[in-house]
């Protein structure tokens, strides 16, 4: 019976650097704050070996997208028929491609689109 070998912090470290910067600006970031946890030695120091390997495969399903890709969005849900630009909208909102003006958005509020 083979055992897997433990993950280091340097491979999980490695991991986290390569997700990217999150889109949306909040209060702590998860990168940064996981970084600042695996990053001190007093708390790593207390995870067991089991709990390293789960966060180390958790943390690569992240990086490689896998539930993105299990759990595909099909235009039904994408474009609904009530409003089939409201995602399209909220998206192009949170990479501020386009602010959405005071007339729009009461044009959106009374027509609902």
């Amino acid at each position: 019976m083979s055992t897997k070998s433990t993950p280091t912090v340097q491979q999980i470290l490695s991991l986290l650097k390569t997700l990217p910067k999150d889109r949306i600006k909040h209060y702590a970031s998860f990168k940064d704050t996981q970084i600042d946890r695996f990053s001190n030695k007093e708390i790593t120091s207390n995870i067991s070996d089991h709990d390293m390997r789960l966060q180390y495969m958790a943390l690569r399903n992240l990086v490689n997208d896998k539930y993105k890709r299990y759990y595909k969005l099909d235009d039904k849900l994408l474009k609904p028929k009530g409003n089939p630009r409201y995602y399209d909208r909220i998206m192009s909102e949170i990479k501020g491609e386009k602010k959405e003006t005071f007339w729009t958005a009461i044009r959106t509020v009374v027509f609902g689109q």
